[in-house]
């Protein structure tokens, strides 16, 4: 955070004029101790440091000028859990699934929130944060997407109902560990803005579009307004089919450890930050004709955005 001292580690050459960065490191025991590695690591049978740096090492503080923190684990996905169970609305009547919402802890699951989806639950859950507030991604109807406040259990903010039509079966939050492995800290030479996203501003969405079950299309979410009790969502990438195979979010495993190794993102949705903009790399379903290989012409239209919702 601003104003904090952090230790940023240089190798010395008499051959050089300018020193090269090696790190930086929270605590000087931390950065003394990345200098009796860098002292001992070998390469082609010889000693890299004498080879590269017969200087030595040198430790430099310095002062941290922002105020961005990295966010603490485990990730809110690892953080959360959730128990289900059917609820029965009658004969020929699709049941609809009873949510507990459950923080992990030391001792087991400690419910924390409920609530009733009209439908079977999917994947339709997502714990994210914003800043210190914990939050989750909810469908409470099988057409709309909400915002669940997990510390008080309430409803903060959820789509406007002349927005249905689409149905979630998944959401996706990118959580900064799921974009930063964190070796890079704030105060190191390799610091920028970009280091410091996402927020939990924006996520993904998959489902289905009303009278299109054949497969799952991504749209994205706008949730820089949940404070103001709004949630947005757009069809901006298109028709697109979503790979959506290979992965079980953390919170479906009600006998994970509390302090688990952290799991990973979906597989299909990779994010990462350039110069200020989220970016995603989308995994998806593509057909193609064996003979010619061309592209499935509906497909095509939808890549080419030519094409938009169910026939």
């Amino acid at each position: 955070m601003r104003g904090d001292v952090v230790f940023r580690v240089y190798g010395v050459s008499s051959g050089r004029t300018d020193d090269v960065y090696l790190g930086t490191f929270r605590t000087g025991a931390e950065a003394e101790a990345e200098i009796v590695t860098l002292s001992a690591r070998e390469m082609h049978g010889e000693n890299w440091a004498r080879c590269y740096h017969d200087g030595g090492f040198v430790v430099r503080e310095t002062v941290v000028e922002t105020d961005f923190e990295i966010p603490s684990l485990p990730k809110p996905r690892d953080a959360w859990a959730v128990r289900t169970s059917e609820v029965s609305n009658g004969e020929g009547v699709m049941p609809s699934t009873a949510v507990e919402v459950c923080r992990r802890g030391e001792h087991g699951l400690v419910p924390a929130a409920s609530y009733v989806r009209n439908l079977a639950l999917h994947r339709t859950f997502e714990p994210f944060r914003q800043g210190d507030r914990e939050l989750a991604l909810i469908s409470r109807d099988y057409e709309t997407t909400a915002v669940l406040d997990l510390v008080t259990g309430e409803v903060i903010a959820q789509e406007d109902e002349e927005d249905r039509g689409f149905c979630p079966v998944g959401f996706y939050v990118p959580d900064w560990w799921d974009v930063h492995d964190g070796r890079i800290i704030p105060g190191s030479e390799h610091w920028n803005p970009d280091r410091e996203l996402p927020n939990g501003d924006f996520g993904f969405v998959w489902g289905c579009h009303w009278g299109d079950d054949t497969s799952w299309k991504l749209q994205h979410l706008d949730l820089s307004r949940v404070s103001e009790g709004i949630v947005t969502r757009s069809e901006r990438f298109g028709y697109l089919e979503l790979a959506d195979h290979g992965w079980d979010p953390a919170w479906l495993d009600v006998d994970r450890e509390h302090m688990a190794p952290a799991s990973g993102a979906p597989p299909f949705l990779r994010v990462w930050i350039e110069s200020g903009e989220a970016r995603v790399g989308v995994g998806s379903e593509l057909r193609f004709e064996v003979g010619s290989g061309e592209l499935e012409r509906r497909q095509l239209r939808c890549l080419m955005r030519g094409e938009s919702g169910p026939e």
